[in-house]
């Protein structure tokens, strides 16, 4: 045999197999792309007797790939007024005149763009059109929008002589077609209207070569259509029409006016649009955002300052400039940044200056001027009425923003509003832009939201108030859930009397059963007596009383208080009980200071109740007290919330409550001492489920 047939075909197969791989592993995703061509656009022009007229475009669109999303339309009536109701539909279903798969289209008027063209010229205007859902996917589509406009006021409507002279120029496109047809509908006029191909001034040899033109008249009485129809748009030109029609047709019939219509009118030609007046009134608002911005930054600055001095903590604006020019410059910011997204086509750099200015007018956390704490002065622990020590704490007041106060809420909600009329306003035109502008409401968030009341230092005397008072609300409802086992220990005894006294009956009737019967009743009775028992601990600690009272530290020399701590005691305690306090004690967060909530239990070292909690000592710390001979056992719950902390209280109480007389069962004789039930000791499951 061969060599060559002998081989193996493996290493002759690997390179082109590694070639594979590679080619696979760096071959790019393929990417979408759109093509599209603008094939016809018949337009429709009514014009009504004062001149204004109605465009209406059928515009034919050969897609290819897809999906395409957005067309850019130039050259249409800088004054155009755009009118709802536009879409697009496929050629077979428009030819049909069905509307039944016809996609909406999302008209809006694009800003002008001032950038020259190559030649020197100005951009014309234009107009978006974005098609709803997945876009217009490959074929022929037929694409309907309308708008208005004033041939009138923009001087494209003149008299001349017994004849007025109607001149409009289409739209720009970058694809010439066959058949450019336009549809001028005038009102009803005694002469006919025909085509005007006399060359414009300033055109030149250009329109002398103006391509032929053919019309068709249609007359009605109240109105004269002309159908003009070229054989060919250039590519990249927009079509001029010009149309003569008789000047009687645009006077508009004399009503008698009265005085008070008269002044009306006035008053209508006073308050009309013009150039001069826009800018005027854009400028007029730039300059009270500017000022009412700038005076916003500067009463925030001010206010937080105040409130953190009188804290004892330096402010922290986030940009650490003088306030002046930091105003300034947050005023100059927001306006350049809303006036750049509502004049650019991308909001990126309008957005970039709205978070300039927000960062100007933002703070951070205070924090204290000194570097490391003090140790606070010796002070005596007052007892306080529970009414007067967690009574709550007067609301604040003379501070408009800050979003943690009434009046906070309602000027932010008022400045909001405002701010929501602007969005509404501008999403008429373009909802891209009123998405802009809504956004920017975060420049008034960092005011309202940032160097807040929470962010200051918290007062050990004021702040816990409302804790501690949800602390003690819960504990008694804690230590009051458990009473109606008082209700079940009689039920329970009478059903094992019953249960006890069955096979006793049964016994006497069956002789042989007598030994099985003695057992049952036996066991009977120890269930009996282990119910009896826990209802009995159950029924001591629902009757336990429960002292509630504020403790005060009051510093030597001082005449407020640094600290308030919440104090349960129940009536009757076991010897060697001391107190129970729940205290908070604040560390500093990045939002502000944060509560962590801690019970401390005080007992006698070797008395009865330190034997009592002996098992809940492994779930807390433990440390000298203040006094000498005390010993302290501090338990913190899991998480810093009242229920955790009231469950960790509820439990000291039960622990170092005293049952009251006869609550102990004694330990039953005979056949059931062995399942005689023990005195309840205190529990180590309620502790270390918070702790």
């Amino acid at each position: 045999m061969p060599s060559r047939i002998a081989r193996r075909p493996g290493p002759a197969l690997l390179l082109p197999f590694l070639a594979a791989l590679v080619t696979i592993a760096f071959a790019l995703p393929a990417r979408a792309w759109v093509e599209v061509h603008v094939a016809g656009d018949d337009v429709r022009l009514a014009i009504d007797r004062a001149g204004a007229a109605t465009v209406e475009h059928k515009v034919t669109l050969k897609v290819s790939g897809g999906p395409l999303r957005a067309l850019d339309i130039q050259g249409v009536d800088p004054d155009a007024q755009l009118d709802p109701g536009s879409y697009a539909v496929p050629l077979k279903a428009a030819e049909a005149s069905s509307l039944a798969s016809a996609t909406p289209v999302e008209i809006e008027l694009l800003p002008p763009d001032v950038r020259p063209r190559e030649d020197g010229t100005l951009r014309p205007p234009a107009l978006r059109a974005r098609f709803d859902g997945k876009g217009l996917s490959r074929g022929v589509f037929v694409l309907f929008f309308r708008y208005r406009t004033d041939l009138m006021k923009r001087g494209l409507l003149q008299k001349d002589g017994p004849s007025s002279r109607v001149a409009w120029t289409g739209p720009l496109w970058d694809d010439g077609y066959d058949s450019a047809r336009l549809t001028v509908e005038l009102p009803g006029a005694p002469d006919e209207p025909r085509i005007d191909e006399a060359p414009e001034a300033g055109d030149g040899a250009e329109a002398l070569a103006a391509p032929m033109t053919l019309s068709t008249l249609r007359r009605s009485l109240d109105k004269d259509e002309l159908e003009l129809l070229r054989p060919y748009a250039p590519k990249g030109e927009p079509i001029r029409w010009a149309v003569r029609a008789d000047a009687r047709a645009f006077q508009p019939a004399p009503t008698p006016a009265t005085p008070a219509a008269d002044t009306l009118g006035r008053l209508a030609d006073a308050a009309a649009a013009s150039p001069d007046r826009s800018r005027t009134v854009y400028l007029a608002a730039g300059v009270a955002l500017f000022a009412i911005y700038s005076a916003l930054v500067a009463l925030k600055a001010r206010e937080h300052e105040r409130l953190a001095r009188a804290a004892g903590v330096a402010p922290r604006p986030l940009v650490p400039i003088p306030l002046a020019p930091r105003a300034a410059l947050a005023g100059l910011a927001l306006v350049a940044g809303v006036a750049l997204e509502l004049l650019l086509r991308d909001g990126t750099a309008g957005a970039a200056l709205v978070a300039a200015a927000t960062a100007l007018a933002a703070h951070r956390t205070p924090r204290p001027e000194r570097t490391g704490g003090a140790l606070r002065r010796p002070g005596k622990w007052l007892p306080v009425a529970e009414a007067e020590a967690f009574r709550a704490p007067p609301r604040v007041r003379g501070i408009y923003l800050d979003v943690t106060t009434r009046a906070g809420k309602a000027l932010l909600v008022a400045l909001l509003a405002a701010l929501g009329g602007g969005v509404y306003a501008v999403a008429h035109v373009s909802p891209y832009h009123a998405h802009l502008l809504a956004l920017d409401a975060t420049a008034l968030l960092a005011i309202f939201c940032t160097g807040r009341l929470a962010e200051l230092p918290a007062d050990p005397a004021a702040r816990p108030v409302a804790f501690l008072r949800d602390v003690a609300r819960r504990v008694r409802r804690s230590l009051r859930a458990p009473a109606s086992a008082d209700l079940r220990a009689p039920r329970a005894s009478a059903s094992a009397a019953a249960a006890a006294k069955g096979p006793a009956g049964a016994a006497a009737k069956t002789p042989g059963a007598a030994a099985k019967a003695t057992a049952s009743a036996a066991k009977v009775t120890a269930s009996a007596a282990k119910v009896t028992a826990s209802a009995a601990a159950r029924g001591a600690v629902a009757a336990t009383e429960l002292r509630v009272v504020g403790r005060l530290r009051i510093p030597d020399g001082s005449p407020d208080a640094d600290e308030l701590r919440l104090g349960l005691s129940p009536r009757a305690a076991l010897p060697g009980f001391v107190a129970i306090e729940v205290g908070v004690v604040y560390a500093p967060g990045a939002g502000g200071a944060i509560g962590l909530p801690e019970v401390l239990l005080r007992v006698a070292p070797g008395s009865p109740c330190e034997h009592a909690v002996e098992r809940l000592a492994s779930s807390g710390r433990s440390s000298r007290g203040r006094r000498p001979g005390e010993r302290v056992l501090a338990f913190t719950p899991r998480l810093p919330t009242a229920r955790m902390t009231a469950a960790i209280a509820a439990a000291l109480v039960r622990a170092v409550s005293t049952p009251p007389a006869g609550a102990t069962p004694t330990k039953p004789q005979g056949a059931g001492a062995a399942g005689a039930s023990r005195a309840p000791r205190p529990g180590k499951k309620a502790i270390s489920a918070a702790a």
